[in-house]
């Protein structure tokens, strides 16, 4: 029971990578590479300022906002240019696997190229599970994600922001005779979701060394839970984040940790010869001509 519950504390962590992925994928059809890079910038730059006695939650907060800004940096610096010029897909996705390296080694020489922890948010927290218990940050990790899921849907329903979101997946062309800024939404996007990798890496952290090397895991198990679920899907990404974590976990402990991400790529590798549409996704009309 405590494999599970800790499986899914890990897979409601790739489920918010994942959620990135797709988000930023619906609103201006690029995969962000980088978005694994910003778990890890949240949850070293939170260690950093703590090392430099701001208070925790302060710390805690300028750790997402520092990881928001890195996104936004990335928007700026690289993401908007190309899309100006309409770079090919492939230059887009190329450019956010280099900017994500760099974030990677300006932590390592800039912050600390160790790895790093941070405190339980709650000292001495346990939770009782059958005859043992489990900590409590595990518990934490999973109600701060499913209340960051909740509230993105929400917000793709009823705001504004998310209102033009939705109209800039939909058609890029028809949101703009609409008097919506794609670029402008992309930004959102891109700022917004790098602030929720973040606080994703600021909750895990506790419960799990992070250093400069985290960024390519959780980019990587970030990508295969959103093509598990279905790309560009919200609640399927939180079901492939959650089984990914469940399954890594399971593995890890009754097979070898050297097995994870073998055991990752396979289930991302027949699933895209069964059903390369995800498991929420849906058959084109097309596929079912055929």
């Amino acid at each position: 029971m405590t494999v599970l519950i800790i499986g899914i504390a890990t897979g409601s962590v790739y489920a918010l990578v994942a959620i990135g992925y797709s988000l930023i994928y619906r609103t201006t059809g690029i995969v962000n590479f980088a978005q694994g890079g910003f778990v890890m910038v949240g949850g070293m730059a939170t260690w950093w300022l703590t090392q430099h006695h701001l208070s925790y939650p302060l710390a805690a907060i300028g750790g997402v906002l520092i990881a928001a800004a890195v996104g936004g940096v990335l928007w700026v610096a690289l993401v908007s240019p190309l899309w100006r010029r309409n770079s090919p897909a492939v230059v887009v996705i190329l450019a956010t696997l280099v900017f994500g390296d760099l974030v990677a080694n300006v932590v390592a020489k800039g912050i600390s190229a160790d790895p790093q922890t941070l405190p339980r948010w709650i000292s001495g927290f346990r939770v009782p599970v059958g005859g043992s218990s489990i900590d409590g940050q595990y518990v934490i990790v999973i109600a701060v994600a499913l209340v960051s899921i909740v509230s993105i849907a929400a917000a793709l329903q009823r705001s504004n922001i998310g209102r033009a979101m939705r109209a800039c997946a939909a058609n890029t062309q028809t949101s703009q005779l609409l008097g919506i800024a794609p670029r402008r939404v992309g930004a959102a996007a891109m700022i917004f979701t790098a602030g929720l990798a973040g606080l994703a890496g600021v909750v895990f952290t506790p419960v799990q060394y992070t250093d400069y090397a985290s960024a390519l895991t959780f980019g990587i198990y970030g990508f295969v839970a959103a093509t598990i679920g279905s790309f560009g899907d919200l609640w399927g990404s939180m079901l492939g984040g959650l089984l990914l974590g469940v399954v890594t976990q399971l593995t890890g402990r009754y097979i070898s940790t050297n097995y994870t991400l073998v055991i990752a790529f396979g289930i991302l590798l027949v699933l895209l010869i069964f059903r390369p549409q995800g498991l929420l996704g849906r058959r084109s009309a097309a596929a079912h001509a055929t």
